[in-house]
């Protein structure tokens, strides 16, 4: 059975948290709660991690937040923004991706998919959710020993729970990992 990906963009959605005023982003704490009281309220019973981080993509007066998590078999990877309306915080621009965690079989398409076509050889990924084409770019590089990719183009503190990855092999299979559990197997020469 194929697993269901879903990309939703819904126009708002409000979570209520006390907060300062409209001409600022939210404090990453009461921005982080209201989402993650979101995705309770959208998906149940979750366990993952969410974030939205001062330090990451602030746009305006709204910060960016992020969150991996679990609902029974069904992942999802959801982004949204964090702003303040009127002293409370308000989720708003949702962006969510799932799917059930499973090895997609090796070939090209997670790599021309990221619009990296020059990136050889051929992946397997246990999530849809990430750019493995600029994460394989990074892996193709290293070898040996564990090193660290950074998936993530921009500024990524704060996510790299989600986007720093550490990756061994040889030159032959390189496989890469986050503190998430998504992963790449890399091929650079299918044989």
């Amino acid at each position: 059975m194929k697993p269901a990906v879903l990309t939703l963009a819904l126009a708002l959605t409000l979570a209520v948290v006390p907060g300062a005023s409209a001409s600022h982003a939210p404090t990453s704490a009461a921005a982080s709660a209201a989402f993650g009281r979101l995705l309770h309220q959208r998906y149940g019973d979750v366990h993952g991690f969410w974030t939205c981080p001062i330090a990451g993509d602030v746009i305006g007066a709204r910060t960016s937040c992020l969150a991996e998590v679990r609902a029974g078999q069904t992942w999802h990877q959801t982004s949204a923004l964090a702003g303040l309306r009127s002293g409370h915080v308000v989720i708003s621009q949702i962006v969510d991706t799932a799917w059930v965690r499973h090895w997609w079989p090796y070939s090209r398409h997670f790599i021309l998919r990221s619009h990296e076509p020059l990136v050889p050889g051929v992946i397997s990924v246990n999530s849809p959710a990430y750019d493995w084409g600029f994460l394989a770019q990074c892996a193709g590089s290293g070898s040996g020993h564990p090193y660290r990719c950074d998936a993530y183009d921009g500024n990524g503190t704060g996510l790299f729970r989600f986007f720093l990855f550490t990756c061994s092999g040889s030159r032959d299979l390189v496989t890469c990992t986050n503190r998430l559990g998504d992963s790449m197997r890399y091929r650079p020469h299918p044989g």
